[in-house]
């Protein structure tokens, strides 16, 4: 027992951090998704802004209610960056048991509330607290799941984001955050997509794929690791990776 209190003291105090920022530390009260944010992940994604291309997209799969979006632009800001963030979210609910096979058709813990109320809930406040917190630097994320957005953009299809505006993706990805579904499979596809749109020298940083971890995106990174054209840059405790040919 005195052993993994030991331990989980240690990898508490082992994840690396960045310098104090008040904006960051009140993020997380100003947002839905407050614990949903690895402490790591805000050293990493910092990292990963200040040593990226200049020149291609910041994407990220995953926003819900808007904590490491609006994380991002903040960093993108303090580091004078112009890269755009794009990116997508299916807005799906989760429930704790849907693993066992059985869905209701409501939110956990209250029958009164329905799945798809309680999303569109979420994606509102995404929407809502964006604006609020950056309106001159709004990303161009959409109501897609990671599959359709990277078809359409395969496909040079005209996007609509959820401030309804259209746009047209021509760059390559500068950085990536996949923080979509945890899967391997998807994991897989996920990865697949942005590292054939990455530039060499980009950056993608894999939530939940820490060592200690039972995801499929923990699991996947083993599959990274043996490939030549990338390499580990950090692990924190998820893994940052690099495109390097």
């Amino acid at each position: 027992m005195l052993q993994k209190i030991l331990n989980k003291i240690f990898y508490k105090n082992s994840i690396k951090k960045i310098e104090e920022d008040n904006y960051i530390k009140r993020l997380p009260s100003s947002v839905i998704g407050q614990g949903m944010l690895h402490e790591g992940n805000i050293y990493l994604i910092d990292f990963a802004i200040r040593n990226m291309p200049s020149d291609g997209y910041v994407i990220e799969i995953g926003s819900y209610g808007g904590l490491s979006t609006n994380l991002i632009l903040h960093l993108l800001n303090k580091h004078n960056k112009n890269n755009l963030l794009l990116g997508c979210d299916a807005w799906q609910y989760e429930g704790y048991n849907d693993f066992k096979g059985t869905k209701a058709n409501y939110i956990d813990g209250n029958t009164k509330i329905s799945r798809k109320e309680y999303m569109n809930y979420i994606k509102e406040a995404f929407i809502n607290t964006t604006k609020f917190l950056n309106p001159n630097s709004l990303p161009y994320i959409c109501h897609l799941n990671s599959n359709d957005f990277f078809m359409r953009w395969g496909n040079k299809e005209s996007l609509t984001d959820v401030f309804g505006r259209k746009f047209s993706i021509t760059k390559k990805i500068s950085f990536a955050y996949i923080d979509g579904d945890h899967s391997y499979n998807q994991t897989k596809k996920d990865f697949f997509n942005v590292s054939q749109n990455l530039m060499v020298n980009g950056y993608i940083l894999i939530d939940d794929s820490a060592d200690n971890l039972s995801f499929g995106s923990a699991k996947f990174i083993s599959v990274i690791k043996q490939n030549p054209n990338f390499k580990i840059v950090d692990k924190n405790p998820n893994y940052l990776i690099q495109k390097i040919k």
